[in-house]
């Protein structure tokens, strides 16, 4: 039978809705309902058209919001390779990052010494954690040669896919406590 050392890690975690996002969503639906109100009731000529503009635009922003409900990232880590993609509403699917193991700078659980060191620094970042306190977030920090600059990335990675990272980077993935 034929074995390879190749190492294959895939996993998705769904994000979960924080208060922020439902308090988003329920102001946008307020400023809509106000629009709507205001542009039948108040508005006289040219004020009419602006409204409606408004109220189209907040129309399809309230649309939109209310519609990426089911949020998802899928992880994929092959040989070294991490590619992080967005999934939303088990249709549309969209490359966030892709990041090579010889990129990687660190690995650490966001609140431990090693992430502390990267957290006032301003660094581009990408958000691809899953927004649920019963998980645990980490930190990974790179630097991409054709971006030209560091920058992380915040995700919810198993123990499996920490493992798999380890192989390729021992001394840059910090699974302490």
């Amino acid at each position: 039978m034929f074995e390879t050392n190749d190492t294959f890690v895939e996993e998705a975690v769904k994000v979960i809705e924080t208060a922020q996002d439902k308090q988003r969503k329920i102001c946008a639906l307020a400023v809509t309902i106000l629009l709507l109100g205001g542009t039948v009731s108040f508005s006289r000529g040219f004020l009419t058209i602006i409204m409606a503009i408004l109220l189209i635009i907040m129309g399809i922003l309230t649309i939109i919001l209310y519609s990426n409900k089911n949020i998802e990232y899928e992880y994929d880590y092959t040989n070294g390779s991490l590619e992080i993609a967005k999934i939303i509403n088990n249709e549309k699917r969209k490359k966030v990052v892709n990041i090579e193991s010889n990129e990687v700078k660190m690995v650490a659980a966001v609140g431990t010494n090693e992430s502390l060191k990267y957290d006032h620094v301003q660094l581009k970042t990408y958000d691809c954690s899953a927004h649920d306190s019963e998980q645990k977030d980490y930190i990974l920090v790179a630097h991409s040669e054709a971006k030209g600059n560091d920058f992380k990335v915040i995700f919810t990675p198993s123990d499996k896919l920490l493992n798999a990272m380890a192989k390729y980077n021992k001394h840059d993935i910090y699974l302490g406590e």
